[in-house]
């Protein structure tokens, strides 16, 4: 599956990757849930076993070209998705979730500055607005494209289309949500943020779980890939105090809370567990196994993909798009076409159609025991090792 080849950790700088020789023939997707072609390079490090896309001239090419064409939130207008619980179907917008968990696990002063690293069109800043009427916001972009929507939310003090080194000012709490997975160098980003911290300010990095979610390790601009306890790790090494580490805040994905200390603690070198990074460069393989289970699948009359996003993009591109329709719960994307297929409320599935939960087997099972009824029948992927 790997070998030893020449390539630089762009966490620890050591000259001890090993790649992964089935990853390259996959089909990959961008971030914004498009599909993208194969040709990418994963890696794990032999010295820290960080897991990572190798970041190289092709590598930063295509994300120039992946960031140029960006949609976000495409498929529901530009609205962040939604998070639902896979046993009751309920669900809600994800930053509004992950304000609401900070609230409840962290205290949190009544005033603050608020600086959201990444901000895109605003969600996470919108949230903030209403749970954290007295707080000052912030936000930065590589672009500003869209900072008169940014600017539009009640408590926004500025959007700044710089290194966050040269936004002004210090804040009580600065926010990676969905970021920090692709950053080149993250343990440098973390050293500009614990500088632009008020002491006993606090760091939020909000990432996608790639220990559970398999499916995340095709995003094509990502160059980091993480698991709960590494993360923390990685925080930790950069000078940061731990807070939080967690996975339940929300499905699928990382949550991590820093401190920046009152007395500066020593910088090292992080050191990932070992079983955690091997799993998650393992995931390759059973990539493959659902690949072909859902091309077996698709031979089916009526058979679809239950999902909208990274999952579903990625299945229709490697398979070749064997579906005939995709399901989604969220409301604001029924009714509407991706990759000239209808996107179906579950209730308007046809009977005698097979469904391909594209999601982790513990999460696609609760939510095929729900969804499931005579005449439509849901499978699950297999189990991640």
């Amino acid at each position: 599956m790997e070998k030893n080849k020449p390539g630089k950790c762009h966490l620890c700088g050591a000259m001890e990757l090993r790649i992964s020789q089935k990853y390259s023939a996959l089909a990959r997707v961008t971030s914004d849930c498009k599909p993208w072609q194969s040709g990418g390079t994963l890696a794990r490090c032999g010295k820290c076993g960080h897991v990572q896309t190798v970041v190289n001239r092709r590598w930063r090419e295509e994300c120039n070209a992946i960031y140029r064409e960006y949609t976000i939130y495409f498929q529901s207008g530009g609205s962040e998705q939604h998070v639902f619980n896979p046993a009751t179907g309920q669900g809600g917008a994800r930053s509004d979730k992950i304000v609401a968990e900070l609230k409840a696990h962290v205290a949190l002063p009544e005033n603050g500055r608020l600086l959201d690293i990444g901000c895109g069109n605003g969600s996470f800043l919108r949230a903030c607005s209403t749970a954290l009427p007295g707080w000052r916001l912030f936000g930065t972009e590589f672009d500003e494209k869209y900072k008169a929507q940014v600017m539009a939310i009640p408590g926004v003090g500025g959007m700044f289309a710089v290194d966050v080194s040269k936004v002004p000012g210090q804040f009580d709490l600065i926010s990676l949500v969905h970021v920090f997975e692709h950053i080149p160098a993250p343990l440098k980003l973390l050293r500009k943020v614990l500088r632009k911290l008020k002491p006993g300010g606090l760091l939020l990095v909000e990432v996608p779980d790639c220990e559970c979610n398999p499916f995340m390790l095709t995003v094509a601009d990502h160059c980091s890939h993480f698991a709960t306890n590494g993360l923390a790790e990685i925080i930790g090494s950069a000078g940061f105090e731990p807070v939080v580490a967690t996975n339940q805040w929300v499905a699928k994905e990382i949550t991590v809370v820093g401190r920046k200390p009152l007395r500066s603690r020593p910088v090292r070198v992080p050191l990932l567990p070992e079983e955690e990074t091997q799993r998650i460069f393992a995931h390759v393989e059973w990539l493959d196994k659902v690949a072909r289970q859902v091309q077996r699948l698709g031979r089916e009359d009526n058979f679809g993909i239950f999902g909208t996003s990274i999952a579903a993009n990625w299945l229709h591109a490697q398979t070749g798009g064997v579906e005939k329709f995709f399901v989604d719960e969220e409301v604001s994307r029924q009714g509407k076409m991706m990759l000239e297929r209808p996107i179906l409320a579950p209730a308007a599935v046809p009977e005698g159609s097979v469904v391909y939960v594209a999601l982790p087997a513990q999460l696609a099972r609760k939510i095929a025991r729900r969804l499931s009824r005579p005449g439509v029948r849901y499978i699950v992927p297999p189990p991640v090792s």
